[in-house]
C-alpha cells in the first residue's frame, strides 16, 4: 500500500514538474515584434517588421522560415525577408484594404532552431485604412458618370460606308459596261483578235480555233473574205501590213495546207498566230 502511495506522488510530482516547463517554455518561446508604422496604413503602403532574436540560444534554421513573394492573410504581402544576428526583418506590402479603418495583425509564424525546437514569432497589431474615407451612413459608393466610357457615334460613319458602297458598285457596272459592250463593239479587228485568242487561253485551244479569228481580223479589215490569192490587194489596201508581209503570206500558206490539204493534221502554230494577231494590233493602232 506503501509503496503504491509513493508512485502516485512519484507520478503527480512529475506532472506538476513537466507542466511547468511547459508552461515555462511557452512563455519564452514567443518572439517579440515590432513594426516601423502600426497606424496609417493605405493601398500600396510598405511596411516592416522586425522580431527579436536576442533571446534565441540556437540559431534559426533557414529552411523553415516563411516563403517570400506570397500572400498571408487577407492585407499583407511578404516582399522581402532579412535575417541579422539580432533580428529578422519582415517587409510586407500592403495589398488590401478594408472599408473602413481596422485594427488588424501582422502574421504569425512558427519556426525551427537548429536544434529542433520551435518557436513562435509572434504577430502584433496594425490599423490600416479604406482608399476612400467613408463617414457612417454615407450611401454606397457609385462611380461617377465620366468613368462610363463614351459611346462612339456610328451613324455617320455607317452612312459614308453605304455611299462608298454605292458609289463603288456604280463604278463597277460602268466597267463592265464599258468592258463587254462599248469597248467590244469599238475594237479593231486585230485587237478583239488579241482579246478573243487571250480567252482562248484559259481552256484548251486548237489550230483550227486561233487560225479562224486571226482570219476573221483579216476579213474584217478587208472587207470581204481573203484567200491567198488576194493578199497583194490587202497590202495596196492597207500598206501598215507591209512591213509583216512575209509572216502573213506564211499564215496564209500554212492555214491552205492545213484546211485544203489532204493533211489536215497540220496547221498554223498556235503561238505564231498569238505572235503575228500582236504585231498587227502594233501596226493597227498607228495606221
Amino acid at each position: 500500500m506503501n509503496n503504491i502511495k509513493r508512485n502516485t506522488l512519484r507520478a503527480v510530482f512529475a506532472l506538476i514538474a513537466l507542466l511547468s516547463a511547459n508552461t515555462l517554455l511557452a512563455a519564452g518561446s514567443d518572439l517579440n515584434v515590432s513594426v516601423d508604422r502600426g497606424w496609417g496604413l493605405l493601398l500600396g503602403d510598405k511596411l516592416t517588421a522586425k522580431a527579436d532574436l536576442t533571446t534565441l540560444k540556437q540559431p534559426l534554421d533557414k529552411e523553415s522560415l516563411p516563403l517570400i513573394d506570397k500572400r498571408y492573410g487577407n492585407w499583407l504581402y511578404l516582399k522581402g525577408l532579412e535575417q541579422t544576428e539580432q533580428q529578422l526583418i519582415f517587409h510586407y506590402l500592403v495589398v488590401n484594404v478594408p472599408t473602413k479603418n481596422t485594427e488588424v495583425k501582422t502574421p504569425k509564424f512558427e519556426v525551427k532552431l537548429k536544434d529542433q525546437q520551435w518557436v513562435t514569432i509572434a504577430s502584433t497589431y496594425i490599423s490600416i485604412g479604406p482608399s476612400i474615407a467613408i463617414e457612417p451612413g454615407m450611401p454606397p459608393l457609385t462611380p461617377k458618370s465620366d468613368v462610363t466610357p463614351p459611346l462612339v457615334d456610328t451613324q455617320s460613319q455607317q452612312q459614308q460606308l453605304k455611299i462608298i458602297t454605292a458609289v463603288f458598285l456604280i463604278a463597277l457596272l460602268v466597267l463592265a459596261i464599258w468592258h463587254f459592250a462599248w469597248k467590244t463593239k469599238h475594237r479593231q479587228p486585230f485587237d478583239q483578235a488579241v482579246h478573243d485568242l487571250s480567252r482562248l487561253q484559259f481552256h484548251t485551244v486548237t489550230a483550227d480555233e486561233s487560225a479562224r479569228v486571226l482570219h476573221n481580223a483579216f476579213n474584217q479589215t478587208a472587207g470581204t473574205v481573203m484567200v491567198y490569192k488576194q493578199l497583194d490587194a490587202l497590202f495596196e489596201q492597207h500598206v501598215w501590213l507591209l512591213p509583216l508581209k512575209d509572216r502573213i503570206e506564211q499564215f496564209y500558206q500554212e492555214s491552205e495546207q492545213h484546211f485544203f490539204a489532204r493533211d489536215t493534221q497540220k496547221g498554223p502554230d498556235i503561238d505564231s498566230v498569238r505572235t503575228l494577231a500582236k504585231a498587227c494590233r502594233s501596226k493597227e493602232k498607228l495606221a
